[in-house]
Order: structure tokens, then C-alpha cells, then sequence
């Protein structure tokens, strides 16, 4: 006699599965309209139709496309992070000495140069304004991006022979801070590059001082 599900553990894992496949389905699609009209303010008819599921399969999932949106947001500050680490070691593994352009190649090996990330988080902050659990939500994963960067910006100045002038957490800020601005004038000149670079290595550089 076959296996009742309830006994059957693959039977139960089942369910679990799909919810998460097509919770991960809804992302992409969302991300994926996004990407062609740059808003987040997609239907919900919409963004099923994209992924080729029903209402109720959103519903199952996501309370609001808000929900859906910061969801998007985070698988993007997820890849963010875990190249930030990677960029970081790699650059100063790379060299003997660590240097400035080292610590810049960090950041910019990280931090992502299309405005994508950016632009959903924007969107976002313009609704936080109004919606107090939408900025809770935000400010509780910026700070939990800046936590998780500050450590690697830390140790590679201090590697290189330099001190913070300003507290860690501002540093950080003030690093990212340089690099959206940056980012954001993608969209009107063609020289983003040499921005990114340039708002980096001034935010680096004036806000720490050599040791000795």
C-alpha cells in the first residue's frame, strides 16, 4: 500500500516547494516589468500574467505589490552583498599593497553600476514617506546592507595604512551616499565610469587620513 502524504515526508515537502518556486516565479516577473517600464506600479493582473499564474497564486504569496517589490529588492541587496565580499577580498588579495584603488575596486566591484537596485529603491522610499511600515522595513534592511559592508570598508582603510575621521557608520553611509549619486547620473552622461571612481576614491580619501 502506498504512503499517505501525511507520512510520506518528499510528500509534504511538496507543497513547500511550489509555494517557493512560485514565490521566486512572481519575483522574476515583477523584476522582469520593472525592467521595461522602470515603474513599480505594476497590477497584479499584470504581474501574473507575466509569470502565468492566477490571482489567487499572488495572493498566496504577497499581501499588496508593495510586498512584491521589496521582495524584488531584496534578492537584488542579497546579490549586492554576497559581490561586495567578493570584490573586496579579490581586490586586496590582488596586491601587496593596499592602496586606495584597491579599496576602490572593492566597492565598485560590489556596488551594482546599473541604476536598477537604485531606482526600485527609490520608488520605495517615495511610497515610505507616507507608509510607516514600508520605512521601518527599508531603514531595518539599510542598515542591516550598511552593518554588513562597514566591516569590509573598515579593515581595508585600516590596511592600508589610513584612520576614519568620521564614525564607522557614517563613513559607510557617506561611501554609499558617493556612489548612488554617481549611479544616478548614468541615465544623462556616458562617462558613469569615471564618476563612480571619482565619488569613491573623494568619499575614501576625505573621510580618513593616513596613521602616520
Amino acid at each position: 500500500m502506498s504512503p499517505r502524504v501525511s507520512d510520506d515526508p518528499a510528500a509534504r515537502a511538496r507543497p513547500v516547494r511550489r509555494r517557493s518556486s512560485t514565490r521566486a516565479e512572481l519575483v522574476r516577473a515583477a523584476e522582469a516589468l520593472f525592467d521595461e517600464t522602470g515603474s513599480a506600479s505594476a497590477s497584479v493582473e499584470a504581474i501574473v500574467a507575466r509569470a502565468g499564474f492566477t490571482r489567487g497564486a499572488f495572493y498566496s504569496n504577497f499581501a499588496t505589490t508593495d510586498e512584491l517589490f521589496f521582495a524584488v529588492y531584496e534578492a537584488q541587496e542579497a546579490v549586492v552583498v554576497e559581490r561586495l565580499e567578493d570584490g573586496f577580498r579579490a581586490a586586496l588579495d590582488a596586491t601587496d599593497q593596499q592602496s586606495v584603488d584597491a579599496i576602490v575596486s572593492g566597492v565598485l566591484g560590489g556596488l551594482p553600476p546599473e541604476g536598477k537596485w537604485y531606482a526600485i529603491r527609490s520608488v520605495l522610499l517615495s511610497r515610505a514617506r507616507h507608509e510607516p511600515e514600508l520605512r521601518a522595513l527599508l531603514r531595518t534592511h539599510t542598515d542591516a546592507f550598511h552593518a554588513a559592508l562597514e566591516p569590509l570598508l573598515v579593515e581595508s582603510v585600516t590596511a592600508q595604512g589610513r584612520r576614519l575621521t568620521v564614525a564607522p557608520d557614517v563613513f559607510t553611509r557617506a561611501v554609499v551616499a558617493a556612489h548612488v549619486g554617481a549611479v544616478s547620473q548614468t541615465v544623462l552622461y556616458d562617462d558613469a565610469a569615471t564618476i563612480r571612481v571619482a565619488a569613491v576614491r573623494g568619499a575614501l580619501l576625505g573621510l580618513s587620513e593616513p596613521t602616520h
